[in-house]
């Protein structure tokens, strides 16, 4: 066997050593999201001058399916077969959720038609009958987000939760019932983006102050575009179906009634503080700001990652690991991830927390800003860094999610 120069060897080296070093922190530990089964189930009609198509995927062995995670597509767009991105796929996982997708749907009446059409006729073919009484969790980009906003609409009593993204809750014509304004909403835009605040300030001024349960945040430098919005949209649909779905619902038998939150067990991002070095939240009943001004928001973890996403000009950056690692790949259970941090535009900095969610993993104050979330749970986890500087200044970084996989069953 003819052996490899050694200039050539050295090469070799020299590379293997580049890539290593090239690969995110902890790489080893992450598997591809491909290892999951599924099953899917196709439907079409014509409406609206387009035709209008359905994928329901099931995860396979799934005996009874508990909910639907509603993804639309953007204009032009094709969800069905986004089920494979991380960040969906082990939703479906941990809460035995089935996922649909679309193509050629747009916010209108015609689609969440097609969108009943569909289920009526997979149920059938899929021997899942349940899926005509399962309730949903919806989130989308654009039209997508349009529709999410139509199924708050046209079926309220069975949206446990809505994130519209670069979108809005459009209730144009109509006054919300109190089915609608007690499912929880979250809004996230690009602080780019024409004309968001004439038509997502309204709404909140309107029914923010009778209790409704919408909350609304504006991406710094954001556009409209979708680049990773899961770091807070997931985490919160997240919480929601486990602060709503019915312990002893059974959806083989009929449609569930959903549990109903308290605004008071939550908590109150001020919208008004998104540019003040540090957004303000506070739980619900410590709230002292305009309500009308106001986003709510089901639970403390969230309000951290709130808190991180919404915060302008932010001096701290988690530069691993990133958030978009998590639409292709997944960590396994029981991984430590190190979260590393760019503190360049911080250079006073005393100490740094670092946070899951509204959970300190730890802190440092002095040496290199990097800390190891250690031996974490199936589910999602969403980083934040809070610095206080030496005039006692706290300033948050960004959020990154990492999302831990479902084992296998």
């Amino acid at each position: 066997m003819h052996k490899p120069s050694l200039i050539a060897r050295i090469f070799l080296l020299t590379a293997v050593f580049v890539l290593a070093r090239a690969m995110p922190v902890g790489a080893q530990m992450m598997e591809a999201q491909l290892q999951h089964k599924y099953r899917s189930y196709d439907y079409q009609e014509t409406a609206e001058n387009m035709l209008k198509q359905v994928r329901v995927t099931i995860p396979e062995g799934l005996t009874t399916v508990r909910g639907l995670l509603v993804v639309s597509n953007a204009a032009g767009g094709d969800t069905r077969d986004s089920y494979n991105e991380g960040w969906f796929a082990e939703f479906l996982y941990m809460h035995d959720f089935a996922f649909i997708g679309t193509k050629g749907f747009t916010s209108h009446i015609e689609s969440f038609q097609a969108f009943q059409h569909a289920l009526k006729q997979i149920a059938a073919e899929s021997n899942h009958p349940e899926l005509v009484n399962v309730p949903y969790v919806t989130e989308g980009f654009s039209a997508g987000g349009g529709f999410a906003s139509r199924l708050l609409v046209e079926a309220p009593d069975r949206v446990i939760a809505c994130v519209p993204i670069s979108s809005r809750l459009n209730f144009t014509g109509m006054t919300p019932n109190a089915a609608q304004l007690h499912t929880p909403a979250l809004i996230i835009s690009g602080g780019n983006e024409a004309n968001v605040e004439k038509m997502v300030e309204p709404v909140l001024e309107a029914y923010r102050p009778q209790g409704a349960l919408y909350g609304w945040m504006t991406v710094q430098g954001g556009v409209h575009a979708r680049y990773g919005q899961e770091v807070l949209a997931m985490p919160y649909l997240d919480a929601v179906v486990r602060l709503r779905y019915p312990s002893d619902g059974d959806v083989r038998k009929a449609p569930l009634k959903l549990k109903p939150i308290d605004p008071d067990t939550g908590w109150i991002a001020d919208n008004t503080t998104w540019t003040s070095g540090l957004t303000r939240i506070s739980p619900a009943k410590q709230f002292a700001g305009a309500i009308a001004k106001s986003s709510w928001l089901p639970t403390e973890d969230i309000a951290y990652i709130y808190r991180a996403y919404a915060t302008y000009d932010r001096p701290l950056a988690i530069i691993s690991p990133s958030t978009a690692w998590s639409q292709n790949r997944v960590w396994d259970p029981g991984s430590s991830i190190p979260i590393a941090v760019d503190v360049s535009k911080y250079p006073n900095w005393r100490k740094l927390e670092f946070f899951d969610g509204a959970y300190k993993l730890g802190e440092v104050t002095s040496g290199t800003p990097q800390f190891t979330a250690v031996n974490l749970r199936s589910g999602y986890h969403v980083f934040s860094v809070l610095g206080t500087d030496e005039q006692g200044i706290a300033r948050t970084s960004n959020p990154v999610l990492a999302v831990v996989r479902v084992p296998q069953k």
